[in-house]
């Protein structure tokens, strides 16, 4: 087992386990961020909605924040993916592709993973034409047709909410048959939003624009951009592993401070119930970053070398 022990381990290296990292810097707590750089949006070309930071390439955006949090002494990264967890008295072990490593806390923010659609040059056009956040991308494709790839029952919704910025929605549901019931085809008929249960075979992308979509008929539905909502899996394994209550959704419930059911576990970011945003994820990284690093006052350094942590004021004036 590596040493010495972390005061805490972030898991995860997003804007939520970012912003997280960044606070228990600032508390000088011993941290360390494992992290697998499998960020959800390392696709995409500008991150939108985050302000001072709008439009901003989002790898460049998290490389920022990467030189902010770096400058704290007491923070250190790994780049590693992690296999597993353990409780040992009041440590947890947890076992990476970089070694094991024991901290006293243990701070998730491993985000979720986007169920791709199985598109033809799909990879090369996710993120440039093609995106699964109407909220974070939907601007940018005002008074345009768009083109909304799903069958689920929520895709009827997904694809009313495109019609705030799309001229005109059409569903594509990949050769899948549509799960709506009939009050959504209604809803879909009245905003004339069809729905084509045909595979798509491609996407036309003429002088850098996108123009059409091909479905396997052979019939092409004009396309300027394409949207997709599958399913979103939390990467909820370590913390069922641990024993954290999962909702009906997969998603890791927290308390007002990201704190999980279990003691000395935090959560935070996309795992997390609520808005899946880059400003939510910070924000719920800073909340759990504090309360992460205010658990630990009075209860001294995680190593000869590290910082002492402040006295706990509710046991000194209670």
């Amino acid at each position: 087992m590596n040493t010495p022990v972390e005061d805490a381990i972030v898991i995860g290296g997003g804007y939520a386990g970012l912003s997280a990292a960044l606070w228990l810097g600032r508390y000088r707590r011993r941290t360390l961020v494992l992290d697998a750089g499998h960020s959800r949006n390392r696709a995409a070309r500008a991150s939108h909605g985050y302000l001072g930071s709008d439009g901003l390439d989002p790898a460049e955006l998290r490389a920022k924040a990467r030189r902010d949090v770096e400058r704290y002494d007491t923070v250190r990264f790994e780049e590693a993916s992690v296999t597993g967890i353990q409780r040992e008295g009041g440590l947890f072990a947890v076992t990476s592709s970089a070694g094991i490593f024991t901290a006293r806390r243990l701070l998730l923010a491993s985000g979720v993973k986007d169920v791709l659609p199985d598109v033809p040059g799909f990879g090369d056009l996710y993120g440039v034409h093609i995106f699964h956040c109407s909220c974070c991308d939907g601007y940018e494709s005002s008074d345009l047709d768009v083109v909304a790839i799903g069958w689920g029952e929520h895709t009827a919704g997904y694809a009313l909410d495109l019609l705030e910025w799309g001229a005109r929605v059409t569903i594509v549901t990949n050769g899948q048959e549509f799960e709506g019931d009939r009050s959504c085809l209604a809803a879909l008929d009245r905003h004339r939003i069809e729905v084509v249960e045909e595979e798509v075979t491609g996407f036309a992308v003429e002088n850098g624009a996108m123009t059409e979509a091909v479905v396997a008929s052979g019939r092409t539905i004009p396309a300027r951009r394409a949207f997709f909502s599958i399913k979103h899996e939390p990467t909820n394994e370590l913390a069922r592993q641990i024993g954290c209550v999962i909702d009906d959704l997969g998603y890791v419930e927290v308390g007002p401070h990201g704190e999980t059911s279990v003691e000395h576990v935090y959560a935070a970011g996309d795992i997390t119930p609520g808005e899946q945003l880059v400003q939510t994820a910070a924000a719920e990284g800073a909340v759990a970053g504090i309360a992460c690093a205010m658990s630990l006052r009075g209860a001294g350094a995680a190593a000869p070398e590290a910082p002492e942590p402040g006295p706990d004021p509710e046991a000194e004036l209670g």
